[in-house]
C-alpha cells in the first residue's frame, strides 16, 4: 500500500493513559471477567453433583455468587502479582499502543480490492462448475 508511516508525536499526549495504568486496567477488566467465569463455574459444578445427588437442596445464588467473586478474586490476584504475567500485558499494551491503523483512502481501496478479487474468483468458479458440469453429464449420458 503505502511505505511505513510511524507515530507523529511519541511522547505522551495529554489525557493519554500511559502504559502501567492501560496494563492495570487489563487486569481489572480480567478480574471481572474472571468473577464471572468463577460465578457460572460454582453454579454449573453444583448442578453437576446436585444431577448424581438429587437429595441435595438447590444452591442458594448468594452463596454461589459470593463463592464465584472470591475465587475470581483469588485468581486474579493470584494473575496480578505473577511478575511474568505483569510483564507479558505491560509489552502487550506497549505494542498495542504502537499500531498505526490505515487511513480512510488506504482502507477503501484495500476494500475495493477484496470486493473485486472476490468477484473475479466467484465468476471463475462459477464458469468452471458450469463447465464441468456439462461435461460430466455429457459424460453420463453416453
Amino acid at each position: 500500500m503505502s511505505n511505513t508511516r510511524t507515530r507523529k508525536d511519541k511522547g505522551k499526549v495529554p489525557g493519554e493513559l500511559d502504559a502501567a495504568r492501560w496494563t492495570h486496567a487489563s487486569f481489572a477488566v480480567g478480574t471481572f471477567i474472571a468473577i464471572w467465569f468463577m460465578t457460572h463455574l460454582v453454579d454449573d459444578v453444583w448442578a453437576s453433583v446436585q444431577s448424581f445427588r438429587p437429595d441435595l437442596p438447590p444452591p442458594m445464588q448468594a452463596w454461589t455468587t459470593t463463592g464465584g467473586v472470591i475465587l475470581g478474586l483469588a485468581v486474579a490476584i493470584w494473575g496480578w502479582r505473577k511478575e511474568e504475567y505483569f510483564k507479558f500485558v505491560s509489552e502487550s499494551v506497549i505494542e498495542v499502543s504502537q499500531i498505526v491503523w490505515p487511513t480512510r483512502s488506504e482502507t477503501r481501496a484495500a476494500t475495493i480490492v477484496v470486493i473485486t478479487i472476490t468477484l473475479i474468483s466467484s465468476g471463475l468458479l462459477w464458469i468452471m462448475d458450469l463447465f464441468w458440469a456439462t461435461a460430466t453429464d455429457r459424460l453420463y449420458n453416453l
